[in-house]
């Protein structure tokens, strides 16, 4: 995992103005080194299989967003079905919907988040979450996707809706491949 974060931190700290002085381009490699290991301890701690960090620069500037893929519960046994599961984690969580991903049925569940108290975090996050049936298990399995934004600080301002809109417009591509 750290040279995975090392490089993602090197490519970063390339893009930076020469003109910065090197103490400060040290201090931005550090902090920036710890707050991809943080982001990257917490996906795990949340059964995270996958976290997506978006690291290039948009007009200068990094889009303040990433999901994460994990999942979340197992059942081993019988008589679970989708529409239970979707209606126990969907509840109080959110906004939900019912939603079709690459043929099958899912639950997505939108929601604003406040600050954690006592975090550096000032800025409330909009998140989005999708639930969806991992097909063709021989147990019922589910996978979640979570995705989150500060956006420009205001979830519900334009920039941070675009930010939302674009990662459904990637969940709606989504497809699952068999290998």
């Amino acid at each position: 995992m750290n040279d995975s974060i090392l490089a993602l931190v090197d490519r970063s700290v390339d893009e930076l103005p020469e003109e910065l002085p090197r103490d400060d381009v040290s201090k931005v490699r550090m902090e920036l080194f710890k707050q991809l290991r943080k982001a990257a301890r917490k996906a795990s701690k949340a059964n995270g299989m996958m976290l997506y960090l978006p690291v290039e620069r948009v007009h200068g500037s990094v889009v303040p967003a990433s999901f994460v893929v994990s999942e979340p519960i197992s059942a081993t046994g019988a008589g679970f079905l989708s529409e239970q599961v979707f209606t126990g984690v969907a509840a109080g969580r959110g906004e939900s919907e019912t939603v079709t991903v690459d043929g099958a049925t899912a639950t997505r569940i939108e929601r604003v988040v406040p600050p954690p108290e006592g975090s550096e975090m000032q800025f409330p996050s909009r998140r989005v979450e999708y639930m969806l049936p991992v097909p063709g298990s021989p147990f019922p399995r589910w996978l979640a996707i979570a995705f989150s934004t500060v956006g420009d600080g205001k979830p519900n301002s334009e920039y941070s809706s675009a930010l939302v809109d674009l990662f459904d417009a990637v969940m709606m591509t989504f497809r699952w491949s068999y290998q």
